[in-house]
């Protein structure tokens, strides 16, 4: 059982800063549970298929090949920090944002460079043929990158001295490159792709090598390495989840036709939690907004956590977005008799799981927290209330949901208890695991 206040939370919920601007074309379909908050339009940048890191307040820093530039939520250009005199592919775009400094990836030439985001200056750090993903170590100063020097089909994985340039290489495992992904405890996840075209169907996985095995010092390969998930059709890009202890990732070539892309939350297990969304053709460039603590990323949780993933049909035109993914928030609504007045009256629930259950919890308007508290109460995950479970003094047993999300929990409502009673819903799955809450009401 955890307890915790998160100022942060509060300002997402309210402010919705996470939303980024609309784009026409909605390439990203998302699954129940979610929305789309918005997406920034890369197509101007669609010479090859751009690396896109977005920052919190919904800038992005887009690398197309050619150029590095920092625009704004709407697409507009705030910041051009450079046009090379030709084209490369573009491999990666991680942030440091603490130390301002942006490391850029491309498998033309092999070259990984940074970026001091103040000053503009570019400066190489190594050169790794056909380098294809980036991870930061959680030691400060170090990173990991998956690549193929000695030729496709013959990917390895490397540490770089991010100071020094220096590189050794960690582990030999052949195949395409995949995407690599570092937890909070230096455990190594990295996408495994067998070095076959076409790729055969299921024959993707995401491995991890121990923190202690990747420090060793001994070169590993794959009989180092545990199975996390398995079973993909292709792999573009992963997600660390520092709350859920998962990776939410990308498959490639899935569908019926193999002409989809389809995110999946995964669990601290490697399980498929859940679909997040889907898009045709290609996706890629995951990037998850963490929240720091307290709810997780998944379906109809507060959307303190988001996601982040592109949508491509580029090589010289076409079309280029990243979309930001949230979770859809069941809301509580009151219906009553007007202001002094004694009639029936109704506290509704919409967006719901569908078929899924509903537990009305009742406590004194002076209880309300204005930011909400982040709770573990028994469910999948740490919920948000608007006051401490103490403070529930009333919980009704659990309602069906209608098929659509919605639920209704009729009283009578008087004068002397109006604006007196907070009511916020606890929503569970057809199986009645509690899953998340609703948005909180007053009887006014």
């Amino acid at each position: 059982m955890h307890s915790y206040r998160f100022p942060r939370l509060a300002a997402l919920l309210v402010s919705g800063s996470l939303a980024l601007t609309a784009v026409s074309a909605a390439q990203v379909t998302p699954s129940e549970g979610f929305d789309i908050g918005g997406a920034i339009d890369l197509s101007p940048y669609c010479g090859t298929f751009p690396s896109v890191y977005v920052f919190e307040d919904s800038s992005a820093l887009v690398f197309d090949g050619r150029q590095i530039s920092l625009i704004s939520g709407d697409g507009t250009l705030l910041r051009d920090y450079g046009t090379a005199p030709f084209s490369v592919f573009a491999s990666f775009l991680e942030v440091d944002e603490a130390a301002g400094i942006a490391y850029v990836g491309e498998s033309s030439f092999g070259t990984i460079r940074s970026l001091d985001l103040a000053t503009g200056q570019l400066s190489p750090v190594t050169t790794i043929d056909f380098n294809f993903d980036f991870a930061f170590d959680v030691v400060p100063g170090l990173a990991y990158v998956t690549a193929s020097p000695n030729g496709f089909g013959a990917t390895e994985v490397y540490r770089i001295d991010l100071l020094s340039g220096q590189t050794t290489l960690v582990a030999d495992i052949g195949g395409f490159s995949g995407p690599i992904e570092v937890d909070e405890l230096g455990n190594v996840f990295v996408g495994v792709l067998p070095g076959t075209f076409p790729i055969p169907p299921g024959s993707v996985d995401i491995v991890t090598f121990d923190a202690s095995d990747v420090n060793s010092g001994v070169v590993l390969t794959l009989s180092d390495a545990t199975v996390y998930s398995s079973g993909f059709n292709g792999l573009s890009s992963t997600a660390y989840d520092k709350a859920n202890g998962g990776l939410v990732a990308i498959e490639t070539n899935a569908g019926a036709g193999g002409m989809e892309s389809i995110a999946w939350r995964l669990d601290s297990t490697g399980a498929r939690a859940e679909n997040v969304a889907t898009a045709p053709g290609f996706a890629g460039a995951a990037q998850l907004v963490d929240p720091e603590g307290g709810t997780v990323f998944a379906g109809f949780q507060p959307p303190a956590a988001s996601f982040r993933m592109s949508s491509s049909d580029c090589f010289g035109a076409g079309t280029s977005a990243i979309f930001n993914v949230v979770p859809t928030r069941p809301t509580a609504s009151f219906i009553g008799p007007t202001s002094g007045m004694t009639g029936p009256a109704s506290i509704e629930l919409e967006n719901g799981i569908p078929n899924g259950f509903a537990m009305l919890w009742v406590a004194r308007f002076g209880a309300y927290e204005i930011i909400p508290v982040i709770e573990d109460i028994g469910g999948l995950y740490p919920v948000a209330l608007r006051a401490d479970a103490i403070d529930f003094g009333r919980r009704f047993a659990p309602l069906p949901v209608s098929n659509t999300g919605s639920l209704g929990f009729t009283f009578t409502q008087t004068p002397a208890i109006e604006g007196e009673i907070l009511f916020q819903w606890i929503v569970m799955d057809p199986s009645m695991n509690i899953v998340t809450t609703s948005t909180a009401v007053i009887n006014l």
